[in-house]
């Protein structure tokens, strides 16, 4: 509906004028009770703009998440249909109502998952949880939380940044490779978006609705990783709870002494901490690292050269580099994969963690072909590209070792390399791998894989071996 010149009446609106005003691509949010009944008049494709219409008299209805699930598990080809120029989300389905009988809640509780998802979550979790968040005021809970969101030193910046690793896992184990790279890795704006909404699915789901979205999505509301996040919720929670007692009763205790023992008590009251509070740590990326480390020791148990991890959704497909009836011998122990890979690549961030979170990665990559491919589809080069930059050396040789994985399983990765203008990281690791406080046969073997990293840049790539030459590898190989 639109509001004609006067705004005193509103007048139909065509969905078809709509979606050629917007033009494509575009991303179409429907915040309204039943709005599954408009899903098919957003997908389905126009005719031309002088006869105007749809291709086809009868639109067909879209399914909700749901009810693709087991679709989807099946391998069902119609889940992997191409993503078109249109993206729809919906909070409800055909016949149903949102849920505007809960005061506690935003009226407009779908598009606030959307756009501020970590207040909505903090306010659903008081919602749900009054026992263990007694005291907490459900309306200023997101804002007596210090910090600020983009800072992951902060509490509130360290929720999001978990935030981000578990919508980010659970999407990863539950959409195929190419859906997942299209949401989560393409577009910021995008991989954002579909993440919020997979929070807006949990809550709206609890709340009788049925959410959802074209491309189509499993169903994800009822992961076990949202149980991880509601125990980092907690955990900040009941820290702050925390710090806001001791604050207070640090406050009464000097209000006490300067009126000469005369102690005025205060009703209890949970206020947002003074700034400088510090830094509230959960244990939920360290305990994530160790889980990823149990699962190596097992996977280490086997035998590499028959090693396969399967990539998520599961599938009984072979991969695709599979092809000789020896590797078809291999697939036949094969392994779930890790689902804290994901976890592990946003724990690279911080510099805590980071050096673990290279040597386990290390670890996972030495396992094989499928161990890099998993590696490489979850979003890892973008990462291990950037920390080539950084001056430290504590991780430098974990990064050649990554490296050499990396390009032994796809030589193509030559060309973003020395478009990130990489190769001089690794002729200077060359140059400077000898050192009085590592054995010979420590630098000998780091000298071999930085050689053998740069042999793979320069073969049968030009522009490789004129990069070559301009760092006078040549040279440094004769002295």
């Amino acid at each position: 509906m639109a509001i004609d010149k006067h705004h005193t009446n509103y007048i139909p609106l065509s969905v078809c004028d709509l979606r050629r005003w917007i033009g494509k691509p575009s991303i179409v949010v429907l915040d309204c009770s039943g709005a599954g009944v408009l899903m098919p008049y957003f997908t389905q494709p126009l005719l031309e703009e002088n006869t105007g219409g749809y291709e086809s008299s009868n639109v067909p209805y879209i399914r909700s998440s749901s009810a693709i699930t087991e679709e989807h598990d099946s391998g069902g080809a119609e889940y992997l249909k191409p993503i078109r120029d249109t993206i729809v989300l919906c909070p409800t389905a055909q016949g149903e109502w949102l849920p505007l009988n809960y005061p506690e809640l935003p009226a407009d509780l779908f598009t606030s998952c959307l756009t501020t998802p970590i207040q909505i979550a903090l306010r659903w979790f008081v919602f749900k949880n009054p026992l263990s968040t007694h005291g907490l005021d459900i309306e200023t809970v997101a804002d007596s939380i210090p910090g600020k969101l983009t800072d992951r030193k902060t509490p509130l910046g360290e929720l999001n940044w978990i935030f981000t690793a578990i919508t980010d896992t659970i999407a990863f184990n539950v959409l195929p490779s190419q859906l997942f790279m299209r949401l989560f890795r393409q577009d910021l704006l995008l991989a954002s978006l579909f993440r919020n909404f997979l929070l807006a699915e949990r809550i709206l789901k609890t709340l009788g609705c049925t959410p959802m979205t074209y491309p189509e999505l499993p169903s994800t509301f009822n992961h076990p990783l949202w149980d991880a996040w509601d125990l980092a919720v907690e955990q900040i929670l009941l820290n702050h709870i925390k710090r806001s007692n001791d604050s207070l009763e640090s406050t009464e205790e000097e209000v006490s002494e300067r009126r000469g023992g005369l102690n005025i008590v205060k009703s209890p009251s949970l206020s947002p901490p003074p700034p400088d509070c510090g830094e509230i740590n959960t244990p939920f990326f360290a305990e994530q690292l160790t889980a990823f480390e149990i699962w190596l020791e097992y996977a280490a148990s086997k035998p590499k050269n028959q090693l396969v991890i399967k990539s998520p959704p599961n599938s009984n497909s072979p991969l695709p580099f599979l092809q000789s009836k020896e590797d078809s011998r291999r697939a036949m122990n094969q392994l779930d994969p890790p689902q804290e890979l994901p976890i592990v690549l946003q724990v690279l961030l911080s510099q805590a963690h980071r050096v673990r979170a290279l040597v386990l990665l290390r670890r996972f990559l030495a396992l094989g072909p499928s161990a890099v491919n998993l590696a490489l589809s979850v979003g890892i080069f973008p990462y291990v590209l950037k920390l080539l930059q950084s001056p430290i050396n504590e991780y430098r040789s974990t990064l050649i070792e990554i490296w050499c994985e990396i390009l032994a399983f796809d030589a193509t990765c030559q060309a973003d390399i020395l478009k990130d203008k990489a190769l001089k990281h690794f002729v200077v690791h060359l140059q400077s791998v000898e050192s009085p406080t590592r054995s010979p046969t420590h630098s000998y073997e780091q000298q071999i894989k930085a050689m053998f990293i740069i042999c793979v840049i320069c073969n049968n790539y030009p522009l490789g071996q004129n990069e070559a030459v301009n760092e006078r590898v040549h040279m440094l190989l004769d002295s």
